[in-house]
């Protein structure tokens, strides 16, 4: 291909008549004009129509590339935002993790403190039960010291009443 703008007018010529006959395909659309101009002015308009079909496809592609561009860009923003969705999602998780480690932390000292108090209680039972039972020993010890103190009182007056009577008699 030459870079001579007249080689593609004699090719689009070319193209033209053989496309222009009776038995021109159905999927091929004459560009030729209702009246017959001179043959120079039917190729720059065949020129003409190739320039703006190239422009019409340049524009197609700067949109598509544009679309791309835009595609690309939502894409990126879409996975940036996932992953800064992720980064939450694994800070929350962390975060709920941690809180059920603390939670459980303070349940097993809670459940260590239920047990030493617990413990306490059992030992302040047994420690009120003993004392229950020293008291009880004590009174009984008490009841027995003031029968024997009776039992002394009642023999020194009896004695000292004997004697009183001896005496008098």
């Amino acid at each position: 291909m030459s870079q001579d703008p007249s080689w593609l007018r004699g090719h689009m010529r070319d193209h033209l008549e053989r496309t222009a006959g009776p038995d021109a395909p159905a999927n091929v659309v004459s560009i030729e004009r209702a009246a017959p101009g001179p043959a120079k002015s039917r190729g720059a308009a065949a020129l003409d129509l190739v320039h703006q079909a190239a422009e019409a496809i340049n524009d197609i592609e700067d949109r598509a590339i544009e679309t791309e561009a835009r595609a690309k860009a939502l894409v990126r923003s879409a996975i940036e935002r996932l992953h800064a969705a992720e980064a939450r999602i694994e800070s929350a998780e962390n975060a709920r993790r941690d809180a059920l480690k603390e939670t459980a932390a303070r349940l097993n000292e809670a459940v260590e403190a239920l047990k030493r108090a617990d413990a306490r209680i059992a030992a302040a039972e047994a420690e009120a039960q003993a004392a229950d039972a020293r008291a009880e020993a004590a009174e009984a010890r008490a009841l027995e010291a003031e029968a024997a103190l009776r039992n002394i009182e009642h023999a020194i007056r009896t004695k000292l009443l004997r004697e009183a009577y001896a005496q008098a008699a």
